[in-house]
């Protein structure tokens, strides 16, 4: 469920009952009614928002406004009348639709809805289940069983189809230089943690290194739907603005640039927010569906005026049939950690080892037509750790290395520990960070005489821990270790994890200097 940031048409009473109101408004593609895209909140006598949902075209919306308040009230709904009320209100809110032409797609729907409840839920759309992010294209997986599942059967489907989490950018760039030849790149860009808790981002620059101008360029960039894009930037030519389509895969965006002569750098700056990736399964019979889903996480004010942030997972059976069978998965970033008051009973945590983050998860049976689900987690910023790891193999054995950087409460002061186990004789190399300083080396007789470019012979098992200072402005650089004059350096991971997770074990000098920054903060 998303923040309301799109101004919200008029609400109007739905024909015939008294207790129903409603909104359509629309967003985008107003003259392709296959294509439009648009939000419909329906209120009850009371004026609680009891339905919000996302459309991609008129016929998801006639479908599932009319069995959603046929379910609600149990009244029937004339085809002929609804056709007529829904081409007037269409009209206010510019979609040009005639009165026939709605009364041919309100009988389709009709039609469909029949054919769903002949056919128990093969013809359901992602829509009919969850209310979809306006700039998220939920993903729709349908799947059949022989056999009634185990629940490690279940749980199994659930983690081969989590919602993907990316921490990548796709970007391509096409140009054309100044003999007339077009050329185009590909290129993966990594989206790294910014200063403060969920935010992210991403400096994306591209150098004119020719002699020549270059004309005709065209830069997108594939944003994957767990970050939020929330502001981009583009410097070193005229303030553009960029185009937004929604891919399967992500939302691209597209800058187009007629010139960029030569020795000119352009550098686009976006600023992102994490999502909650949302897995819901429901099974009836042999007939499963599972959708993949993004959720913002937002914002309000207390009663005591202080900020707190909230995650609010919403699941409606809009199908005219009674679910066997209702998981819903919420990955929680590692970013945070959940408020335990706000967790109902029936919530377990699930935590598999996800790179993101980890799971909150739903089951429900019997889940009758019309049933909303609503649950509302509060969050609360949790300490921060990079953990990087490196394997090396030697002959028949392996040397093992592990970077843990870890930020404390106190603003611009970390802990750094690194762990080595190596059956031969080797080199640990480490260079500190841009912006930070080392200092307090635990054991102190470890301090190395380089504390900017550290380094230390091996052999066994060794341990060190130290504290550092200063701005972080990246990710950690990564731990080296060199055999024999050959150089091996782990793989920085994309990713941060929650000190309280019971997957990481801290080393007790790392936790020795943690608490000691602790009691001097």
């Amino acid at each position: 469920m998303s923040q309301k940031n799109e101004e919200e048409a008029e609400i109007v009473k739905f024909p015939g009952i008294a207790s129903i109101s409603l909104s359509i408004t629309p967003i985008a593609n107003l003259d392709d009614f296959n294509q439009l895209e648009a939000v419909v909140r329906v209120y009850d006598e009371n004026n609680e928002q009891i339905m919000r949902q996302k459309a991609r075209s008129l016929f998801t919306i006639a479908k599932n406004l009319k069995l959603f308040i046929q379910n609600r009230t149990n009244l029937p709904i004339n085809d002929r009348r609804l056709s007529v009320w829904f081409a007037e209100y269409l009209a206010k809110v510019g979609i040009k639709i005639d009165e026939e032409t709605a009364y041919q797609l309100i009988k389709q729907a009709s039609q469909a809805l029949v054919k769903i409840s002949r056919v128990t839920i093969e013809e359901v759309e992602a829509s009919d289940l969850v209310s979809i992010e306006s700039d998220v294209v939920a993903n729709l997986i349908a799947l059949k069983s022989d056999h009634l599942l185990s629940e490690e059967e279940l749980y199994g489907l659930l983690e081969e189809h989590q919602s993907p989490f990316c921490t990548k950018v796709t970007r391509s760039i096409q140009y054309t230089n100044s003999g007339g030849a077009i050329h185009k790149d590909k290129l993966a860009l990594e989206i790294l943690p910014a200063e403060q808790v969920l935010k992210h981002a991403l400096v994306a620059s591209f150098m004119n290194e020719s002699q020549s101008d270059l004309t005709n360029v065209l830069i997108t960039d594939i944003i994957p739907f767990c970050y939020k894009l929330v502001d981009a930037k583009i410097t070193g030519t005229e303030n553009i603005p960029y185009k937004k389509e929604l891919l399967e895969n992500g939302l691209k965006i597209s800058w187009t640039i007629s010139t960029v002569p030569a020795g000119t750098e352009i550098k686009i700056l976006y600023s992102f927010e994490k999502r909650i990736p949302r897995t819901i399964m429901i099974r009836k019979g042999e007939e499963i569906r599972i959708v993949q889903d993004y959720n913002s996480i937002l914002e309000e004010e207390d009663a005591e005026g202080k900020v707190v942030q909230y995650s609010v997972s919403e699941v409606i059976n809009l199908l005219p049939v009674t679910l066997d069978e209702l998981i819903i998965r919420d990955l929680i970033p590692n970013e945070f950690k959940v408020v335990e008051s706000s967790l109902p009973e029936d919530v377990e945590l699930i935590d598999f080892g996800q790179d993101y983050g980890y799971n909150l998860q739903q089951v429900f049976t019997n889940v009758e037509t019309g049933t909303k689900i609503l649950r509302r987690y509060f969050v609360e910023p949790a300490p921060l750790l990079w953990k990087v790891n490196l394997e090396v193999p030697v002959e028949d054995e392996t040397i093992l290395a592990t970077k843990i950087l870890e930020a404390t409460p106190q603003e611009n002061l970390y802990i750094c520990t690194i762990e080595v186990s190596t059956p031969v004789p080797c080199l640990l190399l480490n260079e500190i960070e841009p912006g930070l300083s080392a200092s307090e080396f635990y054991p102190s007789e470890r301090k190395p005489e380089n504390t900017s470019k550290m380094q230390w012979s091996l052999s066994g098992d060794f341990s060190i821990s130290f504290v550092m200072s200063g701005t972080l402005a990246r990710q950690p650089n990564p731990i080296t270790i060199q055999v024999n004059d050959k150089k091996y350096t782990a793989e920085i991971a994309p990713k941060l994890a929650a000190r309280n997770s019971r997957l990481i074990a801290l080393p007790f000098s790392h936790v020795a200097l943690y608490r000691k920054t602790i009691r001097k903060d």
